[in-house]
């Protein structure tokens, strides 16, 4: 009887270090994304304002 509960307790920590990887995971997976549409967003604004001052410069 004592082994089973060693047993079930095993289990139940392997599965709570799987969730928790999972877990982690996604959230770095989500952070490097919105690192990306932020950086996407700051390289369009340096893009838009470089055009506008070249236009600004041949008209």
């Amino acid at each position: 009887m004592k082994s089973n509960w060693i047993k079930y307790i095993f289990i139940v920590f392997i599965v709570g270090i799987v969730l928790f990887s999972i877990f982690k995971i996604r959230k770095d997976e989500e952070e490097k994304k919105q690192e990306m549409e932020y950086a996407n967003s700051q390289q369009q604004k340096n893009t838009e304002l470089t055009l506008g001052i070249a236009r600004i410069r041949y008209h």
